[in-house]
């Protein structure tokens, strides 16, 4: 008899006020200050997302000051 496959757990992306990004479990509550990106996906998916949209290190305070 095989064994049933693992769902996968459901993944989230985070961002805060500063511009910087997360990854959080889908059952864990956002914490304040951060709002979720997107929709839940796999875990794999939602570092592609941050790897697409973080692509400037730097808080957005900072990106101003310098700007």
């Amino acid at each position: 008899m095989t064994q049933p496959i693992p769902a996968q757990p459901l993944w989230r992306v985070l961002r805060n006020h500063e511009g910087r990004y997360s990854l959080a479990l889908f059952h864990h509550d956002i914490p304040a200050g951060w709002q979720q990106i997107g929709m839940p996906a796999s875990k794999t998916d939602c570092l592609q997302r941050i790897a697409q949209d973080w692509t400037d290190m730097r808080p957005n305070n900072l990106k101003e000051i310098m700007a």
